[in-house]
């Protein structure tokens, strides 16, 4: 493939990585339907073993989360392969931090954020769908805590 077109491949697929840590900090959780793809299959970093399977049932996962529950993904070293036109794969790596909508905010500092950080990691199998390019599997596990 020509370098135009992988870096085109490893782009795409980096912002798929992105809109997953926006959507699901925002709560937004509709919008992972850009993300995944139908079938996709997701395994949480803290809870590597369990695999959810399909679109619906990842958005199912995360809406039964608590509503008051903030989080905030710094994704970093996000790596992407193109390994054909229609599929790819990577890694990330997530700093997590949790916090509660029920704290207060401090002028000037937003609220305070819970004691424990999760530092993880996201393997990632791409491939490209008729509506583009999607997330086929995503496995979390974590690394390090505070």
């Amino acid at each position: 493939m020509a370098d135009t077109k992988l870096d085109a491949i490893e782009r795409a697929c980096q912002r798929l990585v992105i809109e997953f840590a926006e959507a699901v900090d925002a709560q937004d959780y509709e919008r992972l339907r850009a993300v995944f793809a139908p079938d996709a299959t997701f395994a949480r970093p803290t809870d590597p073993d369990t695999v959810i399977r399909g679109i619906d049932s990842i958005i199912a996962a995360y809406a039964a989360r608590p509503r008051n529950r903030l989080t905030q993904h710094l994704c970093t070293n996000i790596r992407v392969t193109a390994e054909s036109n229609d599929a790819a794969h990577g890694t990330c790596v997530v700093l997590l931090f949790l916090g509660d909508a029920s704290e207060p905010e401090t002028p000037g500092k937003g609220r305070k954020a819970a004691p424990g950080q999760l530092v993880g990691t996201f393997a990632d199998r791409f491939q490209r769908t008729g509506d583009g390019w999607r997330i086929a599997e995503r496995r979390g596990r974590l690394l390090l805590h505070t």
